[in-house]
């Protein structure tokens, strides 16, 4: 399935910014550039506290994009780590260590394009019902 062909019931961004999400990514951004004379029609912009996380997110994204039918077309600064860049033609998605995404400061290029700022998420799913107790065991 190409990505042009993606059933409309699916929500592709936020399954993406889910994927973000459930590996602790924050601060995630998304620009419409539909109107600008790009490839793209969305930039994704993500951070990660450190190389591993950032390494980890960009794992599943792909993985994620790819049970939706989305084929990765090119990725950069995978083995580098600070700067993470995934293109999915349409989607490219941008994950960032917080020095470099503040030192390079993209967003602020695309300043005049539609943003929506997605509220952070711990991705962990919680169980109010759930009840842990420990009771020592009798040492003696």
């Amino acid at each position: 399935m190409s990505n042009e062909e993606m059933s409309p019931d699916v929500d592709v961004l936020k399954e993406i910014v889910d994927a973000i999400h459930q590996r602790h990514g924050y601060d995630v951004m998304a620009f419409d550039m539909s109107e600008f004379p790009l490839t793209m029609d969305i930039f994704l912009f993500a951070s990660a506290d450190n190389r591993i996380q950032s390494r980890a997110i960009a794992d599943h994204v792909e993985r994620t994009a790819r049970n939706l039918g989305w084929k990765l077309h090119h990725k950069e600064g995978y083995d580098e780590g600070s700067w993470i860049l995934l293109d999915f033609v349409d989607l490219v998605v941008h994950i960032f260590i917080p020095d470099v995404r503040k030192y390079y400061n993209i967003e602020s290029l695309w300043s005049d394009a539609p943003m929506k700022k997605f509220e952070d998420e711990s991705g962990l799913e919680t169980d109010e019902e759930f009840t842990f107790e420990i009771t020592p065991s009798d040492q003696g």
